[in-house]
């Protein structure tokens, strides 16, 4: 959302219900007041000086110039509804690619159940020892069947 920020901004109030009316101003500072009253339109990006020559005309007691400003060109560099509504899609599209990404981890995860893995908190070591055979019989170690020794005694 475009907001009445800095020096420049160009800006349109309308004159109120069904009068087909308008007035177009530029600001001189910040006026966070006209937020959400009226709209903004852009930016001064150039022609700082001719903002700051028409801040410095003289004024009558209604505010009004005492001299006629006339705005004879104008130009639109960038339209700010553009690179913002193009920011919006870019949100939407990383958003999108985000869900899929959490889809196929959630999938994987799934996958992984079923197989009798599951993530970080598993066992690998109690997992091992389940699929060692261990021999009680009098052998050379725990792990070492002691008919892999017959015959090789002392």
């Amino acid at each position: 959302r475009l907001r009445h920020t800095g020096r420049g901004i160009l800006s349109m109030a309308n004159s109120g219900a069904n009068t087909n009316g308008s007035q177009f101003f530029i600001t001189f500072k910040s006026c966070n007041h006209l937020d959400n009253k009226h709209s903004v339109f852009g930016s001064v990006v150039g022609g700082i000086e001719t903002l700051k020559f028409i801040e410095d005309v003289d004024t009558d007691s209604t505010d009004r110039p005492k001299i006629e400003l006339k705005i004879l060109e104008t130009v639109v560099f960038v339209n700010p509804y553009e690179t913002d509504l193009a920011a919006h899609y870019q949100d939407i599209e990383d958003k999108k690619k985000a869900k899929v990404e959490e889809e196929k981890k959630q999938k994987k995860r799934e996958e992984e159940d079923k197989e009798g893995h599951s993530g970080w908190y598993t066992n690998p070591a109690a997992a091992a020892v389940s699929k060692t055979a261990t021999y009680k019989e009098s052998g050379v170690g725990r792990y070492i069947a002691p008919t892999a020794y017959a015959g090789t005694e002392k």
